[in-house]
């Protein structure tokens, strides 16, 4: 399968503030609903250490992952992408 290119065009400073809409909004969330990122682990298999990395933006994380974790909160996942 060939490599895709990497797009310089997108600036990472603003891939990152995107990302961080989603990473706000499942970290608020997961707090009002008084869940732990130790229950989350418990629920998906994600590492606690990646949760934590990621509510700080210091990981990335796929769409496949935002479905999982949206469920895991019971809130559909256009809540967690709302700016």
């Amino acid at each position: 399968m060939p490599r895709r290119k990497r797009d310089d065009s997108y600036p990472p400073d603003e891939i990152l503030r995107e990302r961080m809409i989603f990473v706000n909004n499942f970290r608020t969330i997961r707090k009002e609903a008084k869940i732990t990122q130790k229950e989350i682990k418990a629920r998906t298999g994600f590492a606690q250490s990646w949760i934590s990395e990621l509510e700080t933006g210091k990981s990335t994380i796929n769409i496949d992952n935002m479905i999982i974790l949206a469920h895991t909160l019971q809130t559909p996942l256009w809540k967690l992408l709302r700016p």
